[in-house]
């Protein structure tokens, strides 16, 4: 194994430093993690390589790729990918590429004629997506980031998908794959409550989608902080650009659509901006 240099080293040290920032900002206001970054539930490169973990890293920031391995998690069975079930959502020549890169990252295994996947416990994609977000966070931002967090004494439940701090204030990123029509009202009634419980400063309610989210997501969304969460407000939401939404001045809603990394920096952009001028 190769050992760790001085710059990789002093990096670390860093990041570890930023993380107990992030966790000293939550025990101020009262909570304390009990769980978090457990990576038992992320699809990730078996072989443990370098370049193939960056290829993966990469891949990830493309929206068809996401969508694929969702999908492979959905068609097997005892592991093994139902292929002709597969290919009524997708055309092999659509695909072929990534399973290669599958087969030599060791998510998949190619056993005769059949693709084995070897994560075969997992039955959804959040966890994977939760990582990859506080990645992004992370390596092009230099936020210091954790998902998958349980807090301790939240009423209702204190599970958070990624909690970080862009400049001294508190990051709240709830993650969803699932399409526009089948995320429920409560759903964004318990995502609101816990923004409102936690007190971030910034919340982003992340739908890994290219679908419409007008109906389904916003009126929704704008119907519960009319009627419950902020009702002495007026609640108007604007459309930023393709793919983003928000309530001013620090609630966001943000697709599927272009560039993560240029739209995560609209949006600290802009949220940083509005911060000085309300």
């Amino acid at each position: 194994m190769k050992s760790e240099s001085k710059e990789d080293y002093f990096e670390s040290f860093l990041e570890r430093l930023e993380e107990i920032r992030l966790k000293r900002t939550l025990r101020l206001r009262g909570y304390f993690i009990t769980e978090s970054c457990l990576l038992n539930r992320v699809i990730l490169p078996k072989k443990k390589d370098e370049e193939i973990y960056e290829k993966y890293y990469q891949l990830l920031f493309h929206y068809r790729f996401r969508r694929l391995l969702s999908d492979l998690i959905q068609v097997k069975n005892s592991g093994f990918i139902n292929l002709e079930l597969l290919l009524t959502k997708w055309k092999w020549e659509e695909i072929s590429e990534y399973f290669e890169f599958l087969v030599s990252s060791g998510i998949l295994e190619k056993i005769k004629d059949k693709f084995y996947f070897t994560f075969y416990n997992l039955d959804n994609f959040g966890e994977t997506l939760e990582w990859f977000v506080a990645q992004i966070l992370k390596r092009e931002f230099s936020i210091p980031a954790l998902w998958g967090v349980k807090l301790l004494d939240i009423s209702g439940g204190g599970d958070f998908d990624v909690l970080g701090l862009i400049e001294s204030y508190l990051l709240y990123i709830e993650c969803k794959t699932s399409p526009p029509n089948n995320v429920r009202l409560r759903d964004l009634w318990e995502f609101l409550r816990r923004r409102e419980v936690l007190g971030s400063q910034l919340t982003i309610f992340l739908i890994d989608t290219t679908l419409k989210v007008e109906r389904n997501i916003i009126d929704n969304i704008k119907l519960l902080l009319d009627r419950r969460f902020s009702p002495t407000r007026k609640n108007e939401v604007i459309k930023e650009k393709e793919g983003i939404y928000s309530f001013p001045p620090n609630l966001f809603i943000l697709q599927s659509k272009g560039d993560f990394i240029v739209n995560f920096q609209y949006i600290f952009r802009k949220f940083l901006e509005r911060v000085i001028n309300y």
